[in-house]
């Protein structure tokens, strides 16, 4: 399926999910990898905030997305040769990389938990010994169903012109599905879209599990950046190695 938020809207998305909510993460993420220039795959790339981050700490960085407007934004960031279209679940290579991440929820657009497992025995395929896996993925077990609400500035510095509500809700009759509603509106530019995505293998735990039984070893589920181990949050860290 196709998203507007990482379609017809990606070049949006940087607006009402601004770069600046990801430090904390991405410092996180960085400070877990090997040593730079180690190569590092960002899977589920978008915009290419944190491989702009990665590249500028001394890392070789390549990235891959689904959406082709997503990979023409972060093209513009880092240059055509780093970033390619291409699906996750398609990764087709053997001991490529010191290191794969993907962050903010990519990895749970598989469709099942067993279309995830699939594709971790991928991301183990391309990962060289004692490569690095980090997941940022769905706990759906913890979603409160809360409605949240961000406000950012507009494309022009306006105060508030973006609205950007989310909600997270566990699907009853599916324990490892997430549901996620998202509206962004602009003010501005009088725009308003509203979409609801399905996430799969949204229960942290069960994919660590699974990462185990294609190989992984020194698996952690952390809560959060701040490294305490999963007990609250929707989403999760998920670390491993290829042995």
């Amino acid at each position: 399926m196709t998203y507007a938020l990482f379609s017809s809207s990606a070049n949006r998305y940087d607006w009402h999910t601004p770069p600046l909510h990801y430090q904390h993460d991405h410092a996180f993420v960085l400070s877990r990898l090997p040593s730079p220039p180690c190569r590092v795959l960002d899977v589920g790339c978008g915009t290419g905030v944190f491989l702009e981050k990665a590249l500028a700490a001394g890392f070789e960085v390549t990235g891959i997305d689904a959406s082709a407007e997503m990979v023409s934004i972060a093209s513009g960031r880092l240059g055509a040769e780093r970033v390619r279209i291409a699906q996750m679940e398609e990764l087709a290579e053997f001991a490529s990389y010191d290191a794969i991440v993907s962050l903010s929820w990519s990895f749970n657009y598989v469709r099942s938990l067993a279309d995830g497992k699939k594709t971790l025995d991928r991301f183990f395929q391309a990962l060289r010994p004692n490569g690095h896996l980090v997941l940022q993925i769905v706990h759906a077990p913890n979603a409160t169903g809360v409605l949240n609400e961000d406000r950012e500035p507009g494309p022009e510095g306006q105060p508030n012109d973006v609205l950007f509500l989310y909600r997270f809700e566990q699907v009853p009759e599916h324990s490892n599905e997430l549901r996620a509603q998202y509206v962004y509106g602009c003010k501005s530019s009088n725009e308003l879209v509203f979409e609801e995505h399905l996430l799969g293998a949204a229960d942290a735990r069960q994919v660590a599990a699974e990462a185990a039984t294609v190989g992984f070893e020194d698996i952690e589920v952390l809560d959060s950046w701040r490294g305490e181990l999963l007990c609250r949050s929707v989403s999760a860290f998920l670390l491993a190695k290829r042995p």
